[in-house]
């Protein structure tokens, strides 16, 4: 029956439940109205169909077998189980619903035995095993699949729908060995079958296997011609191990058979950006803007090569493009706020710093940013609240140390000031802490210790006595 029919069909039930009176109705048609509730997962008013009609064809064993269905899904084990133990007619639903039965009561001879009527039974199909393949990934004993496949490989020719799907699953679970042995499997049957050297290619690459991911590209390309997402992925393939001027090679392929070149250009641009030749890297982006102007991925990658070039300005302009395309790009405004901090635009800097993610755990850079600009505009407050962050995560810092002392000074609270000065006190007389630093680490130290005694004699005099 068409799904329109089974539609008409439902609504003409529910209109009659409605007004409180029963129609009449096929045994087949309530099933169906059934099937359609337990596909939205309506399972109750799906056993309120059974139910009923139940009372009108008791001994149906169709309905019956729904009965149990709705049962088990609704998590009523032992009334599913009861239910099912009425019903003479052992087909293959009736197996699967026993099996999910033993499965949720943990019965797993009960459900292997189950499992083994399913494909021993005539009406079996590679269908049915993979749905027994779905069943055990639900109840995540995945593990009874190791006796369960070779009986499948034993009854069927044609066992790679099967296969497939187990190597997916494997895959799913990240038990990448059993995947990998699987697609070789499959290949072994079918050797012209691409989605299978694209999924093993796959695979490997996940494993970091970049060589051996290339050549399953390779064969699946030698059966499909120029698959643009396999071409694509070969060149990520290169990308990710480093190999950037073949990643170069393998994008340009894909520009020529890619309808999306905007996409194309970009990875071009990436590529060249690893290798440090930033003007071929802009060369390509603008060749992506030109197809793609609202992209702020776009411009920040514009603005990092023109930042690597030297040229700040170029790289500002680029920044103030990519978060008028896109204000939430907190990435841009950050590293628009550290370029316009270098430049002594603390005001504008500011607003833009502030997207900095103050977390327990940091970014430093620009969280130093920001406590700088901060100083710059007085506003020591809030300096002290990021300094204090830093200096959780980075205590010996001898900068954090002195603009935190001096922020405490300049806000009148000397008592907190002259604290942190003993804590700077105590790391610079501690051989153990200071030969953890590097040289220049050290030579910063000594220079930092200078200015922080400038600072105790500052406060000496503010609180009457010697620190």
């Amino acid at each position: 029956m068409k799904e329109s029919d089974i539609r008409r069909l439902r609504e003409h039930y529910e209109k009659l439940l409605d007004e409180g009176t029963h129609g009449y109705f096929e045994p087949d048609e309530l099933d169906m109205i059934a099937e359609s509730y337990e596909q939205e997962m309506a399972y109750r008013k799906a056993l309120q169909v059974v139910s009923h009609g139940l009372e009108l064809y008791s001994s149906n064993e169709m309905l019956m077998l729904r009965k149990a269905r709705c049962l088990l899904l609704l998590g009523r084990i032992e009334d599913a189980v009861k239910e099912l133990a009425s019903i003479t007619e052992r087909n293959i639903e009736y197996y699967f619903a026993s099996a999910e039965c033993a499965l949720m009561q943990e019965d797993i001879d009960a459900a292997m035995e189950a499992f083994n009527h399913i494909i021993s039974d005539a009406d079996c199909v590679i269908e049915d095993c993979i749905d027994i393949l779905d069943v055990c990934a639900d109840y995540d004993r995945t593990e009874l699949l190791d006796n369960i496949t070779p009986r499948v490989e034993k009854k069927f020719d044609h066992v790679s729908p099967y296969l497939r799907e187990l190597a997916m699953l494997y895959e799913e679970k990240e038990e990448d060995d059993k995947a990998i042995d699987l697609y070789n499997k499959v290949l072994d049957i079918d050797p012209y079958s691409t989605d299978d050297w694209f999924s093993l290619a796959k695979v490997y690459a996940r494993r970091k296997e970049y060589n051996k991911a290339i050549d399953a590209c390779d064969f699946a390309l030698a059966i499909e011609g120029n698959d643009e997402s396999i071409v694509a992925f070969k060149g990520y393939c290169y990308y990710d191990q480093g190999d950037y001027r073949e990643a170069v090679e393998q994008f340009e392929i894909f520009l020529q058979c890619t309808s999306d070149k905007a996409v194309a250009y970009e990875l071009i641009a990436e590529a060249y950006g690893r290798m440090e030749k930033h003007e071929q890297a802009i060369e390509y982006l603008l060749k992506a803007v030109e197809i793609n102007d609202s992209s702020h991925d776009l411009y920040y990658q514009l603005a990092v090569n023109h930042y690597y070039m030297g040229e700040v300005d170029e790289a500002i302009s680029y920044l103030r493009k990519a978060v008028a395309c896109d204000d939430s790009d907190d990435e841009a405004h950050v590293f628009m706020g550290e370029l316009l901090m270098q430049q002594e635009a603390y005001e504008e800097a500011y607003i833009h710093l502030l997207r900095t993610e103050l977390a327990p755990v940091i970014d430093t850079v620009p969280a130093s940013a920001l406590a700088d600009v901060c100083i710059h505009l007085q506003r020591y407050d809030e300096a002290v609240k990021v300094l204090e962050l830093l200096l959780e995560q980075d205590p010996y810092e001898p900068h954090y140390l002195f603009d935190i002392i001096l922020c405490y000074l300049q806000l009148g609270d000397y008592q907190t000031a002259a604290e942190w000065v003993a804590h700077s006190d105590n790391i610079s007389h501690d051989p153990e802490k200071l030969s953890s630093l590097d040289d220049s680490s050290r030579k910063t130290w000594n220079y930092i210790k200078e200015r922080i005694d400038e600072l105790r004699n500052i406060l000496s005099v503010y609180l009457d006595r010697k620190l």
